[in-house]
């Protein structure tokens, strides 16, 4: 891989990764794979995984935990090794662009862009209907916000550049919050307090590897309840997939599967539970109008009913709210 050794490089990749073995390796390939790179250092932060990650890490500098500590803690550390003027911080299940460190080099050029964000390709690093649906409503999302306005309200941890003189003066990410949830987004919004406008670049870009519907909906369940607890501190956003049209879905949803269960012991429900699938067409029509144009109507039938699930599962996930502490950590 193209690494300096002795001079400072200009980008320092960090890849947080816990229990990586399977997809780092087409992570770092995709790094070695880059056009025209500038000098750049790749770092990965083994987050004390119990399988091979660190011996599939060949050509990085590999930092190991002795303790399983989370995204937000990998991140930081790596943070705190790199000597780039640059932290590029790509999640280890994502197979970077080929152009991604030439962009990330071409954006900063810039003196006045300190954080910049991309997003996933439309199609995923992995085969699968779920995982294309995933890919497929990611992408749309990001059309809707960043790729519109030249701008995002937050940085996307698993593909996200940022100054490091910025990074340190801000305090990193805050490691209370566990698992990979909303430590990107709470970072953002001290970002944004301190005045620091976040740049959205599709070069900044990479195709993901979506885990299962399961996965995807447990953390569904676990983002929902943490960005419910950012509300009342003033850290709002708007990234696409949380906004008031994805809002109404989740109620639609959720009304229409306690109606249509409902259904089945008292049938007048029907009717409610057809108008709470009719508000949720309604708000996720322009997504689904660009599945179909894009893979047919069967598959767009499919991604409604991933999307209806989902959405049921961030209502019920806002509803239980109160309930329990959510993924935040105490003191770190």
């Amino acid at each position: 891989m193209a690494q300096t050794s002795e001079s400072r490089p200009t980008v320092s990749v960090v890849i947080p990764a816990w229990s990586a073995e399977r997809h780092l390796p087409a992570c770092l390939a995709g790094l070695a794979r880059q056009v025209d790179p500038p000098s750049f250092e790749i770092l990965v932060v083994d987050d004390a995984s119990p399988d091979r990650t660190a011996e599939v890490a060949a050509g990085a500098t590999v930092i190991r935990h002795e303790h399983n500590r989370g995204a937000a803690a990998a991140r930081n550390t790596g943070a705190r090794a790199a000597r780039g003027e640059v932290l590029l911080f790509v999640d280890s299940d994502v197979v970077p662009a080929p152009g991604l460190l030439a962009g990330v080099a071409a954006i900063f050029e810039n003196p006045d862009i300190a954080a910049a964000t991309g997003r996933y390709t439309a199609e995923p690093a992995n085969p699968g209907r779920f995982a294309r649906y995933k890919a497929r409503w990611t992408w749309h999302c990001w059309e809707q916000t960043g790729a519109r306005t030249g701008r995002s309200s937050h940085l996307q941890g698993a593909l996200a550049a940022i100054r490091a003189d910025a990074f340190a003066r801000v305090g990193g990410f805050d490691e209370r919050y566990a698992g990979g949830n909303v430590e990107d987004y709470e970072l953002s919004a001290r970002l944004r307090a301190e005045g620091v406008a976040i740049v959205f670049d599709d070069r900044l870009g990479g195709a993901h590897h979506f885990p299962g519907f399961r996965t995807v909906a447990r953390n569904y369940w676990d983002r929902t309840r943490m960005w419910m607890r950012l509300a009342p501190e003033q850290k709002a956003f708007s990234s696409g997939q949380a906004n008031p049209r994805s809002a109404a879905a989740a109620v639609a949803a959720l009304g229409g599967a306690a109606t249509h269960a409902g259904s089945l012991l008292f049938p007048p429900l029907i009717v409610p539970a057809l108008a709470c699938d009719a508000a949720f067409l309604a708000s996720t029509g322009g997504f689904l109008r660009y599945v179909a144009r894009e893979d047919g109507l069967r598959f767009a039938a499919y991604a409604a009913g991933c999307h209806y699930a989902l959405s049921a599962v961030v209502g019920a996930a806002a509803l239980s709210t109160p309930l329990g502490r959510g993924t935040r950590r105490g003191t770190p």
